[in-house]
């Protein structure tokens, strides 16, 4: 940006950029703008800006970053930021997808599929919805509705959603079944011709906090391997939508797949609220799996590094995913109020910082009001009890 241009993108006709932008200090309504760097054109509303970067949306509900530093022009393209209708929204989906496909809405979602199948994926995807607000509302939190639909594009073969994963600049291999990307707000998956079940990859991706499911052969069969995916990243797109998790910046991601792997439980989702025994709640996979781990492999008084770092998702992912079950777990169960407040509390978090381990095990234990040495006694032995609740319920 030329020295000249700063000055009149922060101070234009007289009116500050900031208050163009509608970000939350101001009381006007946001203005529908646009920004020009060298080959891209940028038009939305602002969410978040400092000196060097500009987070914007579009009228879609899709992310850009866009570097001040590059912007070559701006202007305001409406007095007031409108998101598209939803015959505008489908219309576009189904104009990018082809004939091929069918586009079909709920309440809250697009879904995107093969024809004959759209409206059997959606009643999956808008179910997921009302149990996770529900869920949340009997437990004093009410999330906030999306502002804007939530899409998902069901691929009917491996090989055409590869292609579009290439086009979304995720990288495809073998096994992968499906992601949410929080700047594109989209949820892709495929149908697969053979029985598989769902285990998980690394997410992070050229500094994109994607969620991935990948396949695993442990036998279950094609209509619930494909439903499993659809439920563990829908619950991701429903909480990055609902202010549980920020699109921008950095979450813990023990946090978010801790929230999503306990959504994959079909009796948690269902529950009403009542004393039943936290047993009937467990996602029996990620139970097993943790006590192996906490047995074998999990080093003493490791509760803290968990918190305040992801580095065990890059060394042993399922190692990862099942404490992230286990410490969801435990806390929803246990603690519910507080999780729930704690979500709030990361989630209002300036996005343009860095989270830094000190500061994550700081929010953590204002949250939950304990040493994280008691809570870790505590929490093993609440999922030792659970085990052993598992093998009693197992007997003949």
């Amino acid at each position: 940006m030329s020295t000249s241009l700063r000055p009149i993108l922060f101070c234009l006709r007289g009116v500050s950029l900031l208050c163009l932008m509608a970000l939350p200090v101001c009381a006007k309504p946001p203005s529908l703008i646009e920004l020009k760097t060298g080959d891209q054109i940028f038009t939305g509303k602002s969410l978040v800006h400092n000196d060097d970067v500009s987070w914007m949306i579009d009228q879609s509900g899709m992310l850009s970053e866009v570097p001040l530093n590059k912007v070559t022009s701006y202007r305001r393209v409406a007095p007031e930021f409108q998101k598209r209708s939803l015959n505008q929204m489908r219309r576009q989906l189904q104009d990018e997808f082809g004939p091929l496909f069918e586009v079909t809405t709920t309440r809250h979602y697009l879904v995107c599929a093969p024809r004959g199948k759209a409206r059997a994926y959606a009643t999956v995807f808008e179910d997921l919805y009302q149990s996770f607000s529900h869920y949340f509302a009997l437990r004093g939190f009410h999330v906030k509705n999306p502002e804007f639909m939530m899409v998902a594009v069901i691929f009917p073969d491996q090989k055409q959603f590869f292609e579009y994963c290439r086009k979304d600049g995720v990288r495809a291999g073998q096994g992968l079944l499906g992601y949410y990307h929080p700047y594109t707000n989209r949820t892709a998956l495929f149908d697969q011709n053979a029985g598989a079940t769902v285990s998980e990859a690394e997410p992070l991706q050229d500094g994109m906090q994607i969620t991935f499911s990948r396949i695993s052969n442990s036998g279950k069969s094609l209509t619930e391997a494909l439903r499993d995916t659809m439920i563990h990243e829908a619950t991701h797109q429903v909480a990055f939508n609902t202010g549980l998790h920020s699109r921008i910046g950095d979450n813990p991601r023990w946090v978010v797949e801790g929230l999503a792997t306990t959504f994959e439980s079909d009796e948690l989702r269902s529950h009403t609220g009542g004393k039943a025994d936290s047993t009937s709640r467990i996602n029996r996979d990620r139970l097993i799996w943790f006590m192996n781990y906490a047995r074998s492999r999990r080093k003493q008084d490791s509760l803290r590094t968990f918190i305040r770092e992801d580095n065990l998702f890059k060394s042993a992912t399922l190692d990862a995913y099942a404490e992230s079950w286990a410490l969801t777990f435990f806390l929803v169960e246990t603690q519910p109020a507080r999780y729930a407040r704690y979500l709030k509390q990361i989630a209002r978090r300036d996005p343009l910082q860095p989270y830094t381990a000190e500061e994550r095990e700081r929010d953590f234990q204002k949250a939950f009001q304990t040493s994280l040495r008691a809570m870790e006694v505590d929490y093993l032995k609440f999922m030792d009890q659970l085990a052993q609740s598992l093998i009693q319920q197992s007997r003949p």
